[in-house]
């Protein structure tokens, strides 16, 4: 039984590939959010000497404050990432994206190759592999978007619907004519979540609105794969973690990560591919948002 989606919203993420949740964020956890952004903002450009004009990103958000570390575990999206990947994650990258408006865009095709965001689904150098034509289950982000995208070429991402269901190749070959009615400009009010499948294909549209657009981005895999944007948390870090933060973070109950099979070196088992029980501390939480979801249907009736 799933913890939090429901059926429709497992149909929609199965059929295209993203859902929307709608008031995610309150609008005081949205302002602490923007404060957040708008210092970091500051600080890297002056440090990397980012012109004002200039769209950047901020990997490994998460360390740098913690209403952002908050948000690894944020109890209104986690249940819907356990439901459709299971309780073997981790995150993979979590990151601030901020987007000034365009003032000297040139128009151009929206996702063309060659554009400022041309078409692309998310994956390492090399790619996914493609099965049946298509990329497996490996990830999925949800976007956090904190400032205004509802009108048109505000700097939202695009989709193409269903696009998770066809082999990435095709992004690249000219001759592919993407279907204009499959594509989805997700205008969104502050505080919308969304949950997506990262093998979709997106774009953005320009940024021709008269604010900065900021939104964050927390993707998570499994742990039998490596994170992104980092290698291994800082020990500081790790250790004011709770135990579902800690595997949440890619680390083992174990310091090392490795456990030898009955004490012989030449067998080794890594405690991501062979997990120890206290390593995936979601299975039990999982185990008691079923719980509790009985006992309130069983009271409702």
């Amino acid at each position: 039984m799933p913890i939090a989606i429901t059926e429709r919203q497992q149909q929609q993420f199965d059929e295209d590939g993203f859902i929307i949740i709608e008031d995610a964020l309150s609008s005081d956890h949205v302002s602490r959010l923007i404060e957040v952004v708008d210092k970091l903002d500051v600080s890297c450009r002056k440090t990397q000497e980012i012109t004002p004009e200039t769209a950047y990103q901020i990997r490994n958000a998460l360390t740098y404050h913690d209403e952002l570390f908050r948000l690894i575990d944020y109890s209104k999206m986690l249940p819907l990432v356990v439901d459709v990947m299971g309780v073997n994650i981790q995150l993979r990258t979590s990151h601030v994206d901020v987007r000034p408006p365009m003032n000297d865009y040139v128009e151009q095709e929206l996702g063309a190759s060659g554009s400022f965001f041309p078409w692309h689904s998310d994956g390492p150098d090399f790619g996914y592999p493609i099965t049946n034509g298509a990329v497996p289950l490996f990830e999925v982000k949800i976007g956090y978007y904190l400032t205004d995208l509802t009108r048109h070429n505000s700097g939202a991402i695009c989709f193409v619907r269903g696009s998770h269901k066809v082999s990435p190749k095709r992004i690249h070959d000219p001759a592919y004519q993407i279907n204009p009615n499959d594509i989805v400009e997700v205008n969104v009010k502050p505080g919308t979540a969304m949950l997506w499948r990262t093998a979709l294909w997106h774009c953005l549209t320009p940024n021709l609105s008269d604010q900065s657009r900021k939104c964050l981005y927390y993707g998570y895999n499994y742990r039998w794969m490596r994170p992104g944007d980092y290698d291994r948390q800082n020990p500081a870090l790790l250790a004011r973690c709770t135990p579902i933060q800690r595997q949440l973070l890619a680390a083992n109950s174990a310091e090392d990560g490795v456990r030898y099979m009955d004490d012989d070196p030449a067998h080794p088992a890594s405690r991501y591919w062979r997990p120890a029980p206290e390593d995936i501390p979601l299975r039990d939480w999982a185990d008691e948002q079923l719980h509790v979801k009985e006992e309130s249907g069983e009271a409702a009736s």
